[in-house]
Parts: structure tokens; sequence; C-alpha cells
């Protein structure tokens, strides 16, 4: 059973763990803090390492991270500044400027993405309109990726949430390098940037001796494993055409995988994602919505934890329409200015109601990114969705909600570090291992037509129409 090194650098906190590969991935060691700055991000992933590694070195390593996220690079290759993360806002009058001088839909046919204020190509026109000087750009992982090998690599599901990256045509390779015709618009190079890995191969090896000394042997190949939405789905087995991924973190981001090539431009319109799996071999479309684990955590603040209590109203709904949305809406009808709206509330509404709500509010939200995908995709309604992501795993009440407003229920993956175990699964398999196995999950039965009538109130109040 081999073992592999799994590293998980996200929004909020970055996980190192040591996992077992074999017919059931399992998790045998775990190290967590909270996601550094560039600069420190060497010495944090040191001591992670460390804590994780006793006797044995892995026999891979694997990294996964947030997207549209990176920082700039001196000639030496030091990080210059903070990290320009996915949900700064600076870089939206940039992003406008790219959308009117090349064409917002020829963009979103070009990319799969939509341009805003989060992909990496408006950060660096921002950056070239402040005179800031950019020798070379990395994203999260590859950063972690060039600390560990000296090389700065990065995988496609990456470089393709950058709007600096092209979508293949049908039958089509995938590139190998970032655009240079639209990396010109901000007056860069290519080789600047990261190369692009090939799906089925590895970034390099350890060569650091500050990673050598952590326990990692020289030589050991390390996997930029991409996304960490879609790494996560892989973990749960989300990898054939028909399978829906639901990964909840501080945001959520949902995802079917689809057996054509859907019209991107439509993809764009619903506030959507075209994109390429991990395994490089499908297309899927690709859903966000910052109102998750966030949305959750302000209610904790603000109405207190009434969550435990939710299980004893029982499965029927609430009647309550939760708009969970803490600053806009992406998807589906974009619409920046939503807000958070709490329709049908009445006096006999304790705080145990409002919270079971909230939940429902967030499921719908799902479900409705869900339907969208479906029909953008030309994929069958109502799909069995695997749930995974830590709020999730932490919250049984949330689970239980969602598993009733979604029609056909969910495959629920109860391991919380799901991301950090598809990083070591795709890095096992690209150093030369077979098709790596699913972590194991729970099926829930799903409420049938239970919700559909608050489904029809809860898109009616999203667009603006009577609840």
């Amino acid at each position: 059973m081999p073992t592999v090194l799994g590293v998980d650098i996200g929004t909020t906190n970055t996980k190192v763990a040591l996992v077992d590969v074999g017919a059931r991935p399992r998790v045998r060691a775990l190290a967590a803090a909270p996601t550094p700055e560039p600069g420190a991000l060497k010495g944090v992933l040191l001591d992670l390492i460390g804590r994780v590694l006793r006797d044995e070195s892995p026999e891979a390593v694997g990294i996964a991270s947030m997207a549209e996220t990176g920082v700039p690079l001196g000639a030496g290759g030091d990080p210059r500044g903070p990290w320009l993360r996915w949900n700064d806002q600076g870089a939206g009058a940039a992003a406008e400027a790219l959308a009117r001088r090349l064409g917002r839909e020829r963009l979103i046919g070009a990319t799969g993405v939509r341009p805003s204020a989060k992909v990496p190509l408006a950060k660096l026109a921002w950056l070239r309109d402040r005179g800031r000087a950019v020798d070379r750009w990395a994203g999260v992982a590859d950063l972690g990726c060039h600390l560990m090998t000296g090389r700065l690599a990065t995988d496609h599901t990456l470089a393709g949430r950058s709007m600096a990256y092209r979508l293949p045509g049908a039958g089509e390779a995938l590139a190998t390098t970032f655009d240079a015709e639209l990396l010109a618009e901000v007056g860069l190079h290519p080789r600047q940037l990261p190369d692009v890995v090939a799906p089925g191969s590895v970034a390099g090896v350890v060569s650091d001796p500050a990673f050598v000394a952590s326990g990692l042997r020289h030589g050991t190949p390390v996997v930029v494993a991409g996304h960490d939405h879609q790494v996560g789905a892989y973990a749960c087995g989300v990898r054939e055409p028909g399978d829906v991924a639901d990964s909840v973190g501080t945001a959520e981001a949902v995802m079917t995988v689809v057996s054509g090539v859907p019209d991107p431009v439509a993809v764009g319109r619903a506030g959507m994602s075209s994109v390429v799996t991990v395994g490089g071999t499908h297309r899927a479309v690709l859903a966000g919505s910052a109102g998750a684990g966030a949305t959750v955590a302000w209610w904790l603040d603000h109405e207190g934890d009434h969550f435990a209590r939710v299980p004893r109203l029982g499965d029927a709904p609430t009647g309550v329409i939760v708009l969970p949305y803490l600053a806009g809406r992406q998807t589906p009808a974009p619409d920046p200015a939503a807000r958070l709206r709490v329709i049908g509330r009445r006096p006999e509404h304790g705080p145990a109601e409002l919270a079971k709500a909230l939940l429902e509010g967030l499921s719908l939200q799902t479900r409705w990114m869900l339907a969208e995908q479906a029909r953008l995709a030309g994929e069958a309604a109502d799909p069995v969705v695997h749930l995974f992501g830590g709020p999730v795993a932490v919250n049984p009440s949330w689970v239980r909600v969602k598993a009733r407003v979604l029609p056909s229920g969910v495959r629920l993956v109860r391991e919380p570090e799901t991301v950090a175990v598809g990083a070591a699964l795709l890095a096992a398999v690209r150093a030369g291992g077979g098709e790596a196995p699913a972590l194991d999950a729970e099926r829930l039965t799903g409420g049938g037509a239970a919700y559909d009538d608050m489904m029809d109130r809860f898109v009616a109040a999203a667009e603006g129409r009577a609840a």
C-alpha cells in the first residue's frame, strides 16, 4: 500500500495529509495551519510536512490549491508581496477594460471563463496599470511546487481559471503553455508564467535541501494536482459524464461532468465556467457560490448557533425563503446586487426554524445551480450528487436538509480532508500507479417532490418575481 503526501493550500487553511493509497484510501496523519502569505509558505509547508512524517518518506507529493489566486515573483523567484486572492475586487475595472477591448463573449468562448476581478489576467493588467513589475507569476500550488522542485509549473485546471489559457477545441489536446496572445494584452509572455504540465505527468522532483531535511527523499515526484474543488471531486469518484460534485468550503462549487462540449458562451451567460476535468478527458460545467460556509459563519455571528436543534423540526419544509447572498449572486441569473433576504417569516418562527430556513436556502441555491447545469449540458436532471467539504462534515443538520432539498439525494463523503486525499491520489496515479480508488460515500435519500413548490418560490424571489 503506497504512502503519498497530499497538500491542500486553501483560502483559509493549509493541510498536509499522509495518505495510504489502497482499495480504501485512508489519512494516516494530518497537520494544518492558517494559509500564510507567499513569503511564509515555505516555512509553513516545512513545519506541516515535518509534523506528519515520522520514520518513512512518501512515494510522491501532490499539491492542490485554491484557484484564481497568485503572486508576482522577482527575478530570483522570490514572492513580491501578499497573495492577490480570488475574492479581491481591486481588478474589477481592469477586467471590464479587457472585456471591452477583446470582447466579453470572445474571451468567454476562448477560455471558458467570465471576465471578472477574480481572474489572474485581470490582476496582471491591474499590476501593469500601476507600474508594478512582474518578472514571473505563480499561482498558489505553483509556488508550492517551485519551492520543492525549483520548477515553476501548474496544471490545466488551475491555468484554466486564469482567463489566459485557451480551452482546447473538440478533439484537440490541452495546451502546454499559457496563451501568448492573451498575455500580450498585459505585457507578458508565456515564459513568465508556469509551464502547464500534461494531466498524466509529474511537475518535478524534490530537490530543495530544506524539504529533504523535513523528511522527503531527494528525487520524490511532485505533482500539481490542480484546482481544489476539482481535486476533491476526483477523490469522490466524480470522473465520468453524468457524475456531479458539490464541494462546500468557504465558497461552494458545483460541477457536472458532461459527455459533449457545451457552448462556453451560453455557459458564461449563466454565470458558470466551462472546464476540463483533472483527468483531461472530459468537459465539465462549473458553478460557484460565495454564499456557503461564509454565509453559515455570518449567521452564527449574527443569529447564534441553533443548527443542532434543526433535526427536531422534522423533514417538512419550513416555507420560509432565505436568499443566501452576502454579496451578490454569481449564478444562475448573475446579480451583483443580490443580498441576504428572509421572506415569509412569521412570529411563530423561532431561531431553530430560521436556522433551518437558512440551510434550506443554501440547498435551494445548490439545486438551482444543478438544474441550470443540466440544462446547459443536456444531462439528466436531478442526479445523485457527491457532497463533500469541511463545513458540511461538521454540520449534520446541513447535510440532512440538503439531502431532502435535492430530489435524488446525495452521496455523502465524510472524509473532511477530501482535497488533500485527492491530491495524494492524483500524485500516486501520475507517479506511475493505476487508476485510484474513490473515497467511501454514504447514500442519503432525496426528498423527491417535497421541495418543488419551495424551489419555485425561491427562484421567483431570487429573480425579483413574487415569491
